[in-house]
């Protein structure tokens, strides 16, 4: 069990770090930004959709 709490731990932590690269990119002024955050946001939305809950995990 604790390999998978470290394994969702993991993933937290790659959420972040993709968040806040998106909030770099929305800052930035360049023009071609567009399809980055898109790309990122849908990244962070797969992880929503797919990370395994706390609760789901049984020992």
């Amino acid at each position: 069990m604790n390999d998978l709490l470290e394994a969702k731990l993991t993933i937290a932590r790659i959420k972040t770090q993709l968040l806040d690269l998106t909030g770099e990119l929305i800052a930035d002024e360049s023009s071609d930004k567009k399809y980055g955050i898109k790309r990122l946001l849908a990244v962070i939305e797969y992880i929503d959709e797919h990370d395994v809950k706390v609760s789901d995990i049984q020992t």
